[in-house]
């Protein structure tokens, strides 16, 4: 994949945000159908019994082995198809998660070969989320984000399914630009003047996307430029300060901001590593 695609996706799963308002296991009665109206998003794992899901629609095979993603709205099971057995949770994400999830296109089912894995994570998020520990609210999501990782590994996210939102396309030109000029000065006029947005306008659009504003991901860029040069041995500090387009004295301040440590103690960090595995 594109690395400007790569970059923005997981910005965004960076910033996903998701509150777990149920978690259960569920055994219909045979012949009973199901239809539900939510606010919610629903993943739902079947574990037995076949039935037929209408989405917006579409009907759709639902059979045990199947992981879905219900978006917010309307789905019924005819009578006498709902599945006998399923683990189930309902999560409210923000209208920003809301949105990506609607842009990417994602499917409704995937059919996920870790089977077992993904029954011992549901069994767990159901536990957790009846305790009453301190620990709770970490745990659900820690619970959640690993189902939610693994339906998405299987959502078939793609470079020729990314080229075809709008709003990435605009902005993998502005990403694009700024791995090629990390060396030169980048002005946020320059970057919109790429979209074709005034720049105050820009701003905003352009951390809607990317999670952060146009500055402060030019800043990260650098930082992460400047570890891969760091980790060359025959690249030194001034060097790399200049490759990434900064006075050493600069370098040295964000790098230690961004990460905790300077430049020349990150690199001795990097090569004590290296030379133990070796």
């Amino acid at each position: 994949m594109k690395h400007t695609y790569k970059t923005i996706i997981q910005n965004y799963f960076h910033r996903f945000q998701a509150d777990v308002t149920i978690a259960a296991f569920s055994a219909p009665k045979n012949g009973q159908a199901l239809e539900q109206i939510s606010e919610f998003y629903r993943l739902w794992f079947i574990i037995e019994g076949e039935g037929e899901l209408m989405q917006s629609g579409r009907l759709y095979h639902t059979k045990p082995g199947q992981l879905l993603l219900l978006p917010p709205g309307k789905q019924s099971f005819k009578t006498g198809s709902a599945p006998n057995a399923v683990y189930w949770c309902n999560f409210r994400a923000s209208i920003g998660d809301m949105e990506m999830f609607d842009l990417l296109k994602l499917p409704l089912i995937v059919v996920p070969k870790e089977q077992v894995h993904l029954r011992t994570l549901f069994e767990r998020l159901i536990d957790v989320y009846r305790s009453s520990t301190m620990t709770r609210e970490l745990r659900i999501r820690a619970a959640l984000f690993d189902i939610m990782a693994i339906y998405l590994e299987y959502g078939g996210i793609s470079e020729e399914s990314l080229q075809q939102v709008e709003p990435l396309e605009k902005i993998d030109r502005v990403l694009d630009y700024i791995e090629h000029h990390l060396s030169e000065q980048i002005g946020v006029e320059d970057l919109a003047r790429l979209a074709y947005l005034h720049p105050n306008y820009f701003i905003g659009y352009f951390k809607n996307i990317v999670g952060y504003a146009p500055t402060q991901y030019v800043n990260m860029r650098r930082v992460e430029r400047a570890k891969q040069l760091l980790e060359k041995p025959d690249c030194n500090i001034t060097e790399v300060a200049q490759q990434v387009g900064m006075q050493n004295h600069y370098l040295s301040r964000m790098f230690k901001q961004y990460t905790g440590v300077t430049p020349s103690r990150y690199r001795q960090i990097y090569l004590s590593k290296k030379q133990n595995k070796t």
